[in-house]
């Protein structure tokens, strides 16, 4: 095998495992900055995503698909958090089984505590970052991100 092929399976594998590393910290970071809230991440993922739907809603199905959350979780999640208010669930006209999930203004504003929780955080983890790397770590994460999104397995 060629050394730069080697070189590369070395910084392939090396990069795998830091993304996992960095991957499994930082969700348990944000478990405990969730965790006085009675929230979990995947859980304030969902609501973000519903919020970012405004009135029109979505689907159980749309939000699993959107967050990569199974279905079941999904549906547990809006059952917990339509119970307190924060959303509303209504079932289609032409499809009893088909419900539209819309984030309350309660909700809405649960979601700002939710962000306000999490960013003394993100501003102290950046703090000492030039605004450029800032900058450029954000659009290679972005980047990334969709490249996941649109190559799923």
């Amino acid at each position: 095998m060629p050394k730069s092929s080697r070189l590369q399976m070395d910084q392939a594998m090396s990069l795998s495992l830091e993304l996992g590393r960095l991957t499994q910290v930082y969700n348990n970071r944000l478990a405990q900055l969730l965790s006085d809230l009675d929230v979990t991440f995947p859980q304030f993922t969902i609501l973000d995503y519903i919020l970012q739907m405004g009135p029109e809603g979505t689907s159980v199905g749309q939000i699993s698909q959107a967050v990569e959350v199974l279905q079941p979780a999904v549906t547990k999640t809006v059952k917990k958090f339509a119970a307190r208010g924060i959303l509303t669930v209504t079932t289609v006209e032409n499809d009893k089984r088909q419900k539209t999930i819309v984030m309350t203004p309660d909700g809405a504003a649960f979601i700002g505590r939710l962000r306000a929780a999490l960013l003394p955080d993100v501003l102290n983890c950046f703090e000492n970052w030039p605004a450029d790397k800032i900058e450029r770590f954000s659009s290679d994460l972005v980047a990334f991100r969709t490249w996941l999104q649109d190559n799923r397995v």
